[in-house]
């Protein structure tokens, strides 16, 4: 017999409704065999499975329309927030992270990535970027990213998905994309997920942090920053970035703008 699924939809670091990055959170935990289908069939850029093991503890499983990923930055600030208001350490494939909730704000605590720099006129040519001052790869927990660093404007941006799939699968699968200063305490950028079926990313929560300590440590940013993220998709998100001297946290406003249900085979 068929069985429901219910499942909400929060937009993640939305600064007001229908803006944000929308994330499915299941509030059913179906067989991990159909995860993958149901993720692809809602369409999202990431679809969750939190299921609580404890007090204050909750492990997940995420996935994109086209792959199941390790770790990742708003989903992983919707699904606590869905949890309820308080501290939560969450576990999933990739990371164990400390998130807090209060009020319609979560905030968590990011791992250092590892950064190298590199080259990719793939990456350059694929954004269609007329300058760029570095490209990074940037390791976080167990996601992978390319950036450039640019003095473009994101708007002016180009993207083609067929030439970013080449960096996007080269390093990966990794999300790839550039980050811009917009003034010491705001950065604009852009990811574009090809491998993962996400055509862009209106908020890469995952990869913020990273872009705050790299903007703040080679190009003078403050320690705490607002990213924006979206806008030209029609999708403006505000995801916030303070540097600490032991953590890296990462925030965002949450709304619940649906819910609904799939019907399980």
């Amino acid at each position: 017999m068929p069985t429901n699924m219910r499942y909400l939809v929060v937009n993640s670091c939305a600064p007001r409704p229908f803006t944000g990055n929308p994330v499915c959170i299941a509030l059913d935990e179906p067989d991990g065999s159909v995860m993958q289908a149901v993720a692809t069939q809602l369409n999202q850029s990431c679809t969750v499975f939190p299921v609580r093991t404890g007090d204050g503890a909750y492990r997940m499983r995420l996935f994109t329309p086209e792959r199941e990923v390790g770790y990742a930055g708003s989903p992983s600030l919707a699904a606590a927030w869905v949890m309820g208001q308080g501290k939560w350490i969450q576990t999933t494939s990739g990371a164990v992270a400390n998130i807090e909730v209060a009020g319609e704000m979560a905030w968590m605590e990011q791992p250092s990535p590892i950064i190298e720099e590199i080259e990719d006129r793939d990456l350059i040519e694929g954004l269609g970027l007329k300058s760029v001052e570095k490209i990074v790869k940037a390791v976080v927990a167990s996601n992978t990213y390319v950036v450039a660093v640019t003095k473009d404007d994101p708007g002016d941006f180009t993207p083609r998905h067929d030439i970013l799939m080449h960096p996007a699968t080269r390093f990966g699968p990794a999300l790839v994309g550039a980050v811009c200063r917009r003034a010491e305490s705001e950065i604009e950028a852009r990811m574009f997920g090809p491998a993962h079926g996400v055509a862009e990313d209106p908020a890469c929560g995952a990869v913020a942090g990273t872009l705050g300590m790299l903007m703040h440590r080679d190009f003078g940013t403050s320690k705490a920053v607002s990213l924006r993220q979206g806008e030209r998709i029609g999708r403006p998100s505000l995801i916030s970035v303070t540097l600490g001297d032991e953590a890296i946290r990462v925030g965002g406003q949450l709304i619940l703008m649906g819910e609904g249900h799939v019907v399980l085979p």
